[in-house]
């Protein structure tokens, strides 16, 4: 069977640059997601071996079974706080 999608041009360029970065083709990374989709009930929490991009609540995740360490967190919460300064406040140096 052959199914085709129709994907907004910037998730198509998002999922592609997934798929290159795991060193698969476009066609392979899609089947591996719905493969995974399909063999995992809704809602079931990833197995703490387990890794890889799952869809949860509308959005891709990628789940590697560890938290992220709290720094990350901090860092990119400052990051977005700076950014939206910036956005808000512009450039004032």
């Amino acid at each position: 069977m052959t199914v085709t999608l129709n994907l907004k041009p910037e998730i198509e360029a998002g999922l592609l640059a997934q798929a290159q970065a795991a060193g698969m083709s476009l066609e392979d990374y899609l089947r591996q997601l719905v493969e995974k989709e399909l063999s995992s009930e809704p809602g079931e929490a990833v197995p703490a071996g387990e890794s890889g991009m799952v869809w949860e609540n509308g959005l891709f995740v990628y789940r590697t079974g560890r938290p992220l360490p709290d720094h990350v967190v901090d860092d990119a919460i400052n990051h977005s706080r700076e950014e939206r300064t910036l956005h808000i406040l512009g450039d004032r140096s």
